[in-house]
């Protein structure tokens, strides 16, 4: 018998006790304790059913879906579908998401949240375990935030790492762990930034001018904000429900002259893991995206300092891939990104190698 089933038939006796409830005997009281119990140790077992038992006890992220890419590919269509999404466009591209998806992955779990943060659960037990995030990859804007923009979607692609999502995502539906999806443009949040800082003003950024033609309304603003909130309300509970062996922020970067091809940001990993950055490194040169440095041009941002906060023994890392080596003129190079994911998620059977000798 499936929880869901189990609590449905239980529940108007646990949840809502009244004048006309059920009465039941002792036995009967007995075998309902050990079914709670058992249902009890099942979520607590299941990291999966915890997240979301927390999700819904909170109640701060409102409405959401999960079930699994499956469920979700059948659905696509449907109406209650279609109308979660905060628009349109947001569901098309969510839809697109689970077409290119299934069937492979299709007993992955999903959380889905209706500004599109969706989480992608294949943690496996006693396995090693990435908790991948993709947290700039997204380009939706909603449409009454890009009409007081005036950046074009041309110059805001230039920042946003666009296809990332699919050259990081094997080293999760591949192997093992959570996938962190973000399908917002950082131009209307960014969860790289502290709050303050996470909705960019005229100048705030280096290759930010004049971004804004006129100023969001107060409510425009704060749903914007609550959305950051949920996201980091929601990556709190997924710490709380499952361990990883691994945190990996993934990026692109802007072809700028003197950027190597490959970048890991080390700042906030502890020192003894240091050997399996150089063993990546060395791995990722030999299959010949030299150079590959370390902490070119960056060394690991917001997000990555607030999760060492949190985990400071914890393999935590950054890695930037140049836009230049998986597209042209805006438009991703299909054949080499699917190389370029394929080398990555094989990088990432970690073996410790021994340091060089110093001569």
């Amino acid at each position: 018998m499936k929880v869901r089933e189990i609590v449905e038939m239980v529940s108007p006796i646990l949840v809502r006790p009244t004048f006309g409830s059920l009465t039941i005997g002792i036995s009967k009281r007995f075998f309902l304790f050990h079914l709670m119990r058992r249902i009890i140790t099942m979520i607590e077992e299941d990291p999966h059913l915890n997240f979301v038992a927390m999700l819904k006890s909170y109640k701060v992220l409102g409405r959401f879906l999960f079930g699994s890419l499956h469920e979700f590919h059948r659905d696509r269509n449907r109406l209650y579908f279609k109308n979660f999404f905060y628009d349109r466009k947001l569901w098309e591209i969510v839809k697109r998401d689970l077409e290119s998806l299934h069937p492979k992955y299709k007993d992955v779990k999903m959380t889905i949240t209706k500004r599109g943060v969706i989480i992608y659960d294949n943690y496996k037990k006693d396995a090693f375990n990435v908790l991948l995030l993709t947290i700039h990859s997204g380009t939706w804007v909603p449409e009454e935030i890009q009409k007081k923009m005036w950046i074009s979607d041309h110059k805001r692609y230039r920042e946003e790492d666009v296809e990332t999502d699919r050259l990081y995502r094997n080293l999760v539906l591949e192997k093992a762990g959570i996938w962190i999806d973000n399908k917002q443009s950082r131009f209307v949040i960014d969860f790289n930034r502290a709050l303050k800082n996470a909705i960019y003003v005229d100048n705030s950024e280096k290759w930010v001018n004049a971004l804004w033609k006129e100023p969001l309304l107060k409510n425009e603003s704060d749903a914007i904000y609550a959305g950051y909130r949920e996201f980091y309300f929601a990556l709190t509970r997924l710490l709380d429900s499952y361990q990883f062996n691994i945190i990996l922020d993934g990026h692109s970067m802007k072809p700028t002259e003197g950027r190597p091809n490959l970048s890991f940001g080390t700042k906030y990993i502890p020192k003894f893991y240091q050997p399996i950055v150089r063993s990546m490194q060395r791995k990722m040169q030999s299959l010949g995206y030299s150079p590959v440095l370390l902490n070119t041009p960056f060394k690991g941002g917001f997000i990555l300092r607030w999760l060492n906060g949190k985990f400071p023994n914890v393999f935590i890392c950054s890695m930037e891939i140049n836009k230049k080596i998986y597209m042209s003129r805006n438009n991703p190079l299909k054949r080499k990104m699917k190389k370029i994911s394929s080398d990555l998620t094989n990088i990432f059977d970690i073996e410790i190698e021994n340091e060089p000798s110093q001569q």
